[in-house]
């Protein structure tokens, strides 16, 4: 297949603009959010969240958005096509394997924080998800041959998807809790207080951080070892 759509992960691209960004939107940060609020009893905020789920993620879906407008119900051609869609679908997974195992040697996480639903989900679902589309619909929009706004809504695709990249940046820089410790065995993260054991428990530690938001209190479980 030279032109087209990765089967099933694509389909979400075909249906126009508006639901390509919505779906985008609901994979992150909604898939998250409700994974915070159901299993890790937390909410997420943007003032204890990192940049890039709170700013730089609903701009990628934005940037997808334009991208599926851009394209106008015509299948993705040249570097946008299904082959290069699956290239940056695979990379990008093995990207997330490579960056979960790394964090976890450079002590960014704790073992505990690293297996977190969350954490889990952004390394295993929206790495190679967002990724395959973010590319098909920015790298396929900006190919594209529709007139009528199409250089403005290039543009702004582009520069959303850069602003995400921005973010990320950002975020190496400025850590934040991300992720909290988490009790698979019990189903609920770790009781307060933390200890100091990686840069993001360090990170939340600190008077500015936001760690309010965290439904579980030492009170509710046995204090059990890290």
């Amino acid at each position: 297949m030279i032109d087209g759509y990765v089967p099933v992960l694509g389909s979400v691209l075909t249906h126009g603009a508006w639901v390509a960004g919505a779906a985008s939107f609901i994979v992150v940060p909604g898939g998250p959010f409700v994974l915070a609020r159901l299993m890790e009893r937390r909410w997420l905020t943007p003032r204890s969240e990192f940049a890039a789920i709170s700013y730089g993620d609903p701009l990628l879906a934005v940037a997808i958005g334009l991208g599926v407008w851009l394209l106008d119900g015509a299948p993705p051609h040249g570097a946008a096509a299904a082959p290069f869609g699956m290239a940056s679908l695979a990379g990008w997974l093995v990207f997330g394997l490579w960056q979960w195992c790394a964090e976890l040697r450079a002590g960014f996480y704790t073992r505990d924080q690293a297996l977190a639903p969350t954490k889990i989900y952004h390394q295993l679902v929206v790495y190679p998800l967002l990724g395959y589309w973010s590319w098909t619909a920015v790298i396929g929009g900006i190919l594209s041959q529709r007139s009528g706004g199409a250089a403005v809504a290039k543009v702004a695709s582009l520069c959303c998807a850069l602003a995400w990249v921005a973010a990320n940046v950002y975020d190496r820089r400025h850590p934040r809790l991300g992720h909290p410790p988490y009790l698979w065995r019990r189903l609920r993260p770790r009781p307060l207080p933390w200890g100091r054991e990686s840069v993001t428990l360090r990170a939340a530690s600190l008077p500015s951080a936001d760690t309010s938001s965290i439904g579980t209190q030492a009170s509710d479980l046995p204090n059990d070892h890290q």
